[in-house]
């Protein structure tokens, strides 16, 4: 069933593909068909985690966070889109779901021990930080796209493309809904993996970006519940914390432990 992964990283290449071409059309056909393929995307990859469930006590544990990181995400823009306008954002949760797809592809396996409690409080502080991740990469999709949408409407462009975007008022709410909701994942897998960091006396390079980009999403949340805090800087901070997140992803996943 692995042989899939590469076949399964091509689709969602190919969805976003499809997504970048609605935008860019006005026939609907295009965009019903963006989604049928991003849906049929998300079974391949069931089956894949599905199969891959009996190899995780051999160290396939961080590719199936990734890919379901990349299911998660393409299953809540599947559902929220019948709900919100934001038919516009395929393109960019679809890429996204590709480069989660991607560190899948190419992770290795990790050097496991025997199933202690220990390991198992390992598996779900990862589990917990892939969650958290989902929900940033879900906020990071919505700002990029504000940041654009914002830009056009400053320069008060009359594009299609323009038309076809979300209203920054969605865009800007759905954000700060993907924070709250990631945030406390987040928080509880920090501080799991404060205690391993604590039992093996080795602070690694990944968990200082961990703590930075935490302390961003903790910065940005409390800015805009508080403070009323919107706009183009949330959003730069929104994405910023994504990259460092993906940063610490990319420093476990391919590299044994």
């Amino acid at each position: 069933m692995q042989a899939l992964v590469p076949a399964g990283v091509g689709l969602f290449a190919g969805s976003t593909a499809a997504y970048l071409a609605a935008l860019w059309t006005s026939k609907p056909g295009v965009l019903r068909a963006a989604h049928v393929l991003l849906a049929l995307t998300v079974l391949l990859w069931l089956g894949i985690l599905a199969a891959s469930v009996p190899h995780l006590a051999e160290g396939g544990i961080t590719r199936f966070y990734l890919g379901g990181s990349a299911i998660g995400l393409s299953g809540l823009y599947l559902v929220l889109v019948r709900r919100y306008p934001i038919a516009g954002l395929g393109s960019f949760v679809s890429a996204l779901a590709t480069l989660l797809a991607v560190f899948a592809m190419f992770a290795q396996r990790q050097n496991v021990t025997d199933p202690t409690l220990v390991d198992w409080l390992l598996r779900v502080h990862i589990g917990l930080a892939f969650v958290g991740v989902t929900a940033f990469a879900f906020s990071t999709a919505l700002s990029t796209v504000y940041l654009m949408q914002a830009r056009m409407l400053k320069q008060k462009a009359k594009t299609e493309l323009r038309r076809r975007l979300p209203p920054l008022d969605v865009l800007d709410r759905l954000a700060l809904r993907g924070i709250v909701v990631g945030f406390p994942f987040y928080t509880v897998a920090l501080l799991l993996g404060s205690a391993q960091a604590i039992r093996t006396e080795h602070v690694r390079s990944s968990y200082v970006l961990a703590i930075i980009s935490w302390v961003i999403y903790g910065v940005v949340l409390q800015a805009r519940l508080t403070a009323g805090w919107r706009g183009r800087r949330a959003a730069i901070l929104t994405i910023f914390g994504l990259v460092l997140a993906l940063s610490v992803v990319a420093q476990y996943g391919f590299r044994s432990v």
